[in-house]
C-alpha cells in the first residue's frame, strides 16, 4: 500500500487537499528498482552527484582555522610588520612622490604573505572535500538554461520547498544544530566561569593567552559537532540522490533494450566476444590430439592424457565460423581432424568444453584416437 493510500485510508478528509504525498518516497511513484550503473554514469555525466554543501564548508573552516592556528606566531609577526611598515611610511605615501610605488608594492608583498597560505590552505581543503565526495565534474548540462523544464516543475518545486522529506530533515538538523551549539557555549562558560571572573586581573599577556586557547577549543569543539552533522548530511544527500534515480520495472526494460539496440553497443559486444573466443581456441586448440568434424558445420577438438585424465575432455567446440577456425588452427598446428558427422555431432550437443566424454562415446574416441597414435607412432595407454 503506498504512502498515499495509507492515509487516505486512516484519514478520508485528506481528499481534499491538494497536496503531492508522493514526495515522500519514490516508491508511491512507482520508482521502486534500484538504479542501474548505467543511469548513475549518466546522471554523472550531467553533473549529477550526491554533494552537501555544509561537508564541504565545515571541513574548508576546520583546516582553515587550525592552519591559522598553528601559524599564529608567524602571521602575528608579519601583520605587526605590516602595521610598522605602514605607521613608518605614512608620510611617504603620496602619489607625487617618486617613491610612491616602490612603497606600495613593499606594501603588497607583506599582505600577501599573510594572505597567501591562509588561500592555498583554503584551496587544498576545497580539493580534498570534493574529493571526499565523488570527485571532481566538469560539464555544461548543469547550467544550460530550460525555461521549459523551470516551468514545467515550478509547482512541484514551490509545494516541495515546504513539504518532502528534505525540508524536513533540513528543519530538524537546524534545530539539532543550534541546541548543540548554545549547549557546548553553556558548558564551556559554566567549566570556565572561575577562569572568565578573574580574566580582568590577569596582566595583558595572559588575558591573550587564556582568550586564544579558549576561542581555540571552542571553535574547535563547535566545528567537530558541525562536522558531524555534515557528515549526516552528507549521507542524507547519497541516500536522497538514490532515491532520485530510483527506476520502475518499465523504465529497466526500455533501458536494456536501448542498450541492447544499440548498434555500438552491440557491435564492442561482438568484438570482445570474436576476440575472446578467437584467444581461447588460439590456446587451446594447439593441445588438442585429434579434431572431430562433420565436416563443414561443427568441429570438437579432443585430448587425452592418460596420467591425469580419467577419459578424454572436449577442450574447443564450435559451428559455423567457429568451427572453420578450428579446423585451419588443427592444420597449422599439425593435428589430425577426422571427419565422424554423428560422432561430432552427439560431442557438440551433449558435452561442454572442459567436460569429459560420456560412457557411451569411449568406444567411438578410442577407434579413433588409436588410428591418430599408430599414424604418429605412439602407443595408446589404457
Amino acid at each position: 500500500m503506498s504512502t498515499r493510500s495509507w492515509l487516505l485510508s486512516l484519514y478520508p478528509e485528506l481528499v481534499s487537499i491538494e497536496i503531492d504525498l508522493q514526495l515522500f518516497a519514490a516508491e508511491d511513484e512507482g520508482r521502486t528498482e534500484e538504479p542501474t550503473e548505467y543511469k548513475k554514469r549518466k546522471a554523472r555525466e550531467e553533473g549529477q552527484i550526491p554533494r552537501s554543501q555544509e561537508l564541504t564548508a565545515i571541513i574548508v573552516f576546520l583546516i582553515v582555522f587550525w592552519a591559522v592556528s598553528l601559524i599564529a606566531a608567524y602571521l602575528w609577526r608579519l601583520f605587526f610588520s605590516l602595521f610598522r611598515f605602514y605607521l613608518e611610511n605614512i608620510l611617504n605615501f603620496s602619489f607625487s612622490s617618486g617613491n610612491f610605488s616602490a612603497l606600495y608594492i613593499n606594501m603588497l608583498w607583506i599582505v600577501a604573505q599573510i594572505l597567501l597560505p591562509i588561500f592555498l590552505v583554503a584551496v587544498v581543503a576545497a580539493i580534498i572535500s570534493n574529493a571526499l565526495q565523488g570527485g571532481f565534474v566538469f560539464t555544461t548540462k548543469r547550467i544550460q538554461f530550460n525555461l521549459a523544464k523551470i516551468w514545467g516543475n515550478i509547482g512541484k518545486n514551490f509545494v516541495r520547498m515546504f513539504w518532502s522529506v528534505e525540508t524536513l530533515f533540513n528543519m530538524a538538523k537546524s534545530l539539532l544544530k543550534l541546541v548543540g551549539v548554545f549547549s557546548v557555549a553553556i558548558l564551556f562558560m559554566l567549566n570556565r566561569f572561575g577562569q572568565l571572573i578573574t580574566l580582568a586581573r590577569m596582566t595583558v599577556l595572559e588575558s591573550v593567552e587564556f582568550l586564544a586557547v579558549f576561542i581555540f577549543q571552542f571553535v574547535s569543539t563547535v566545528g567537530i559537532l558541525l562536522l558531524v552533522f555534515a557528515v549526516v548530511d552528507y549521507a542524507f544527500q547519497r541516500w536522497n540522490f538514490i532515491q532520485s534515480l530510483k527506476m520502475t520495472k518499465q523504465e529497466i526494460k526500455e533501458e536494456f533494450k536501448e542498450m541492447e539496440g544499440n548498434p555500438e553497443i552491440k557491435a564492442k559486444i561482438r568484438e570482445m566476444q570474436r576476440r575472446f573466443l578467437s584467444q581461447n581456441l588460439a590456446r587451446e586448440v594447439p593441445k588438442a590430439d585429434v579434431v572431430i568434424t562433420n565436416p563443414t558445420h561443427i568441429a570438437v577438438a579432443l585430448k587425452y592424457d592418460p596420467h591425469y585424465m580419467n577419459a578424454p575432455v572436449v577442450i574447443a567446440k564450435g559451428e559455423g565460423p567457429i568451427a572453420e577456425r578450428i579446423k585451419a588452427l588443427a592444420k597449422e598446428n599439425d593435428i589430425y581432424v577426422i571427419e565422424n558427422k554423428p560422432l561430432a555431432r552427439s560431442l557438440y550437443q551433449l558435452v561442454d568444453v572442459g567436460e569429459e566424454i560420456p560412457p557411451e562415446f569411449f568406444e567411438a574416441v578410442a577407434r579413433i584416437l588409436s588410428i591418430v597414435y599408430q599414424a604418429r607412432g605412439k602407443s595408446v595407454v589404457a
